[in-house]
């Protein structure tokens, strides 16, 4: 009978002694599993959101004011880049200044910007769930700006003051109202510090009324003061940003978004990486311990074993396979209950309205190299744990081991 097929024996015939042991390593090895299976899978989710979000395959073309050659950014210039291959869509923003009055008689100078889907600002707080698009006589405000707490006017008409061409170098104040229906974080500064986002019909009026023209010509002449060309993926982002320059425009891609994991999925991956080395040590103390007191126990079959000719080197390996077999058996136990744990845990996070996105997998596992990694990791740590308690037993001569040891 060869050793293997002994130490599979041995270890059925066994196997009410070695529960404990199994148990503890596959519990200790299915959380881990869990954790490991969920922190990749979010972190996966993490990655591929930001690589193709509309921020990451967004590209900013600003005004060439510095090159009298190139066509201004015009409807007609939108039209234009919106038919370069691989281009998705292109959005155009226009800003024009506009004072704010508070009851309290505080004012701030804000900028009226036009809303970019490709660049939303982080809204915090608002009057209704669906903020954009904007209707006439709406505006979004960032919460505190140069002092003054907008959250306060939130849901209000509140009194604007833009400015009217009269002759060059040369205006008027017209008094105008607004309703704030939402204020954004204002460390968001995409469209500068004091952007506040207005209808595009009414951005596109003020600025036309400042600079003296028709608001029906203003995006054929004066045109806007930046594009954004969204690309079909973020691998056609390079050849869309080369076609943007070659037209002579000044061009930069946008890569605004994070990659980084919510806190509590953080939380996880890092639990998840102290609970592997927790696994470590529980399965290496639970070997030496086991091991010891099955060869204290079994000191007499030792004892037979090297009378019969077994030398000291194959009682060694009978008994360090015996306990690679039982940490095999709680690897595999423990990754069926590590599935599902891990199921379960992404069940939970999908109930977050916050979390659901990284939680899209029903049954989260690590990747396949860390999931092989960490079961063959499970049965050496055991096998390691149990070779010192069985070179021990098996350097002993027959006649110690027929002994009580």
């Amino acid at each position: 009978m060869s050793v293997l097929a002994l130490a599979f024996a041995n270890v059925r015939a066994l196997r009410r002694r070695l529960y404990g042991l199994v148990t503890m390593v596959a519990l200790a090895g299915a959380v881990c599993t869990a954790a490991l299976g969920i922190a990749d899978h979010a972190q996966s989710a993490a990655d591929s959101g930001v690589r193709e979000s509309v921020a990451n395959r967004s590209v900013t073309v600003d005004r060439p004011d510095d090159r009298p050659d190139t066509a201004p950014l015009t409807d007609r210039t939108e039209d234009r880049l919106a038919g370069l291959p691989h281009v998705e869509s292109v959005q155009h923003r226009a800003q024009v200044s506009f004072g704010i009055v508070a009851p309290e008689g505080d004012t701030a100078l804000l900028y009226a910007t036009t809303y970019r889907p490709a660049l939303a600002p982080p809204v915090t707080r608002s009057v209704r769930a669906r903020v954009f698009p904007l209707r006439p006589g709406e505006i979004v405000a960032p919460a505190r700006s140069q002092g003054l707490d907008l959250r306060k006017l939130l849901g209000q008409r509140i009194e604007l003051e833009t400015i009217r061409y009269v002759r060059p170098g040369e205006g008027t104040g017209v008094r105008r109202e607004a309703r704030l229906v939402a204020v954004y974080d204002p460390s968001w500064q995409m469209d500068g510090p004091d952007a506040a986002y207005a209808a595009d019909t009414d951005v596109v009026a003020w600025a036309a009324a400042r600079t003296g023209q028709p608001a029906d010509r203003y995006p054929a002449t004066v045109g806007y003061d930046q594009l954004t060309v969204v690309a079909r993926s973020a691998d056609d982002v390079p050849a869309v940003l080369e076609s943007v320059q070659d037209l002579g425009y000044p061009a930069v891609t946008l890569r605004q978004q994070l990659t980084t994991l919510p806190a509590v999925l953080e939380l996880v991956e890092v639990s998840g990486r102290l609970l592997l080395g927790v696994l470590g040590v529980l399965a290496f103390t639970g070997a030496v311990t086991v091991t010891g007191a099955l060869a204290r126990r079994r000191a007499q079959e030792i004892g037979i074993l090297k009378a019969v000719g077994f030398r000291t080197g194959a009682v060694l390996t009978l008994l360090v396979t015996e306990m690679a077999l039982a940490g095999a058996v709680a690897a595999l136990f423990g990754a069926v209950l590590g599935m599902l744990l891990g199921g379960a845990g992404a069940a939970l996070l999908r109930g977050s309205p916050d979390l659901a996105p990284y939680a899209v997998s029903r049954l989260p596992l690590p990747s396949p190299g860390t999931f092989v990694l960490l079961l063959a990791l499970t049965v050496l740590v055991v096998a390691a744990g149990a070779l010192l308690p069985a070179r021990r037993a098996a350097t002993m001569a027959p006649t110690d081991a027929m002994r009580d040891w």
